[in-house]
């Protein structure tokens, strides 16, 4: 309700006629008129706004802008890492067994490294990373197709609910059924958001992917560090329901933190805070001009045109389905299987529902640190990192059939260094798109890039079935 009211939804008709005006030159200032004629000229014959639009006015609005960004990937990534973070434990209770309970006060007494044997659920935990992956795959392979016609304000409530959703209904879950729907609300929210904001940085400086990635990334580590930390404490039902603030900040971020699109601003002529939420909550995507009514036949030809140019897309588009079909093999297909016995942190015993959880969170700091490390630090040579994660792979597949690894903490640093690599890959990647890629396909090419890692991540929740069937049969 809070989102609906600040997003001032009644004064949307009156912005929407000063859009017709603004795309069609309909205005009573005859210097305006020539102004905007102009304006869509430029912008019909780039396809869209051009870099020197996309110029913050001040150096403050640009890391406004960035910090924007930030809180937006880390709100819209947080329901897909909870529900991860989460799978061992849900698919446990699903099963009548006990919540993982930590040991407080008892030391460990046996040597650490010491490997009794697998502990294996009779689902893999892929089952909830494939209902946590392919509605964000389907969004993905569609969206870029039609959601050109949908008003950001109105996808970005679309997310917001989605993700509160998603808490509520598998807080209160009690069975398989409810508990898959909830995962799905998370991926269908991740996978809106991650299309919607990705275009949406191509209207801003480009230093806006990196406040991007570096948000999800810290959505990684603080999803599953904060699920870790309330389960010392609270049962996992509880500590799920408190991640509904999530979709509330994530409003507040979009509305009064974002600034408007610059292309659609006279530099001149400052914004108030209302006229700012108002454009935001209506404004259209650039390339949805070409979909305006009496020009049907010219969208269909922008898209034919966009499709053509995808073959370019796969310098970066490979690296990426290879980089997240490796990790999420390790992730979801052997984290469960990679199990010390007697393992601690300080006093507390770490057993098979724990080191689960503590995977999930050093993974998560490396990819963390390595989509941040994009704001200050880029390389070309980013497809280098997706065949050293297939290497990771590998090396924790046979760790979780033979046990040569003497110490959980050994493995720990390993699951480092496979988040370091997944998360340089991505910010890498998408980074180059924004500085290669024609201001005329950026938009459309960000989000059809997006599709690679979710088909990487589909396909590791299938492999990670056979995966895990085949080691806990050995």
């Amino acid at each position: 309700i809070v989102f609906i009211m600040s997003a001032r939804i009644e004064t949307s008709f009156d912005s929407l006629t000063s859009e017709r005006q603004y795309f069609t030159g309909a205005t009573t200032n005859p210097a305006n008129a020539n102004d905007v004629r102009n304006d869509q000229y430029n912008d019909d014959r780039t396809g869209g706004s051009t870099i020197e639009d996309n110029m913050p006015r001040t150096r403050a609005e640009k890391w406004r802008n960035v910090a924007a960004f930030w809180i937006l990937g880390l709100c819209n990534n947080f329901p897909y890492v909870v529900m991860l973070s989460a799978a061992f434990d849900i698919l446990s209770q699903l099963e009548n067994k006990a919540s993982a309970t930590p040991s407080s006060g008892v030391a460990c007494t046996a040597v650490d490294g010491e490997y009794p044997g697998r502990k294996c659920n009779k689902l893999s935990t892929s089952v909830i990373l494939l209902a946590d992956i392919l509605p964000t795959l389907l969004i993905k392979l569609i969206g870029p197709s039609f959601m050109y016609f949908i008003p950001y304000g109105v996808r970005v409530l679309v997310v917001a609910l989605l993700a509160a959703s998603c808490f509520i209904v598998i807080s209160l879950a009690e069975n398989i059924q409810l508990v898959l729907l909830g995962v799905i609300f998370a991926s269908m929210s991740s996978g809106f958001g991650e299309v919607t904001f990705l275009s949406f940085t191509t209207h801003y400086h480009k230093s806006t992917v990196g406040g991007w990635s570096s948000g999800t990334g810290a959505a990684g580590v603080g999803g599953s560090l904060i699920y870790t930390v309330l389960t010392l404490f609270l049962t996992p039902r509880v500590a799920i329901l408190l991640q509904v603030v999530m979709p509330i900040l994530m409003g507040v971020a979009y509305l009064f933190i974002l600034t408007a699109p610059n292309h659609r601003v006279n530099p001149r002529t400052p914004l108030s805070p209302e006229e700012t939420r108002t454009l935001l909550v209506t404004s259209l995507p650039t390339t949805s001009r070409a979909f305006s009514v009496g020009k049907v036949k010219k969208g269909l030809l922008w898209l034919r045109d966009q499709a053509r140019y995808i073959p370019h897309l796969f310098r970066y588009m490979v690296p990426l389905f290879v980089v997240f079909a490796a990790e999420y093999m390790i992730n979801q297909g052997l984290f469960e299987l990679l199990y010390y016995r007697n393992a601690s942190l300080g006093t507390w015993c770490l057993d098979g529902h724990l080191q689960y959880r503590w995977y999930q969170v050093l993974y998560q700091v490396g990819v963390f640190l390595s989509r941040s490390s994009v704001l200050i630090f880029q390389t070309r040579f980013y497809w280098v990192m997706s065949l050293l994660q297939v290497a990771n792979f590998q090396l924790l597949f046979c760790e979780a059939i033979y046990g040569f690894i003497p110490s959980f903490w050994i493995t720990i640093f390993i699951v480092l260094f496979e988040g370091l690599m997944g998360g340089a890959v991505y910010a890498n990647a998408f980074y180059y798109i924004t500085k290669q890629v024609p201001a005329a396909n950026r938009e459309f090419s960000m989000g059809v890039a997006a599709v690679a890692d979710s088909t990487g991540i589909v396909t590791a929740a299938f492999a990670s079935l056979g995966i895990h069937n085949y080691i806990c049969n050995l």
